[in-house]
């Protein structure tokens, strides 16, 4: 197999680090990496989403993905930033939304020899059953789970459109 071949069987994915567990997200998903300059927090249910941070010139929805699998809403702290990604469905607009992380995502490089689906470990991480996540794999010595993206942007357009 040529470098080049080797190159596109790549998958180039960012792991997100969380309270407790991490994401793993396709590089190609993720429009930016920005700090919580300006934020603002909602009151409303549910918890877990927690408000709307400014990206640019918009303000796109800020989800806590540990409190969207049942956990506490973790802190947000010095170290966290928002992981901003690109829409899949549309129904959000422009902007996705945007994942608090405690830290910056470490960018990895996963070949077919170092990636496989974890069937150990169950999907929610002893979370709630309904966590949206669509599975854990195994990379070298981690497990982080695979979220459910649309699942996540439409949840998010149902709770804004019900406001």
């Amino acid at each position: 197999m040529s470098e080049e071949e080797a190159a596109e069987d790549l998958l180039h994915a960012l792991l997100l680090p969380l309270v407790g567990r991490r994401l793993l997200v396709p590089r190609a998903g993720v429009a930016e990496v920005i700090g919580l300059g300006r934020i603002r927090l909602r009151e409303e249910k549910p918890d877990w989403l927690l408000g709307e941070v400014a990206w640019g010139d918009r303000m796109v929805p800020l989800v806590s993905f540990e409190a969207a699998c049942g956990d506490p809403v973790p802190e947000i702290g010095g170290r966290s930033r928002a992981v901003v990604l690109r829409s899949l469905t549309g129904q959000l607009g422009r902007g996705g939304l945007a994942l608090l992380c405690q830290g910056l995502p470490q960018l990895v490089r996963l070949g077919k020899d170092v990636i496989e689906l974890d069937a150990d470990s169950g999907e929610g991480n002893g979370a709630s059953d309904d966590a949206p996540v669509l599975c854990r794999v195994r990379v070298l010595n981690e497990t982080p789970a695979i979220p459910d993206l649309e699942r996540l942007e439409t949840d998010v357009a149902n709770v804004l459109q019900g406001e």
